[in-house]
């Protein structure tokens, strides 16, 4: 019982830094956006995409992959589209204020 009550604490406490973390990310994607650094956005998307994943975002997960994909090619429109997306979802979720 020690050890389930001890995985429940983890993920609480993993849950609240991915939810600093979503929060910080989502300032500096538009700052990176304005700064045209694709490379910086193409990573905190592939961070969001991963962790995302473990506590089961799906659709933040597949947004965080769209732009990963699409900073990685330099695509400015889709890029800045996908991040006013991935903001907005990630409010909904009740993960970012930002």
């Amino acid at each position: 019982m020690g050890a389930a009550k001890e995985e429940v604490e983890f993920m609480i406490e993993l849950k609240r830094e991915f939810k600093t973390t979503v929060s910080r990310n989502m300032a500096e994607l538009k700052s990176f956006l304005q700064e045209e650094k694709f490379e910086d956005i193409a990573r905190i998307a592939h961070d969001i995409k991963g962790t995302a994943g473990l506590f089961e975002l799906e659709k933040g997960c597949e947004i965080a992959k769209e732009l990963q994909r699409a900073a990685q090619n330099r695509e400015n429109e889709k890029t800045k589209t996908l991040i006013e997306e991935m903001i907005s979802y990630m409010k909904e979720a009740g993960i970012s204020d930002a």
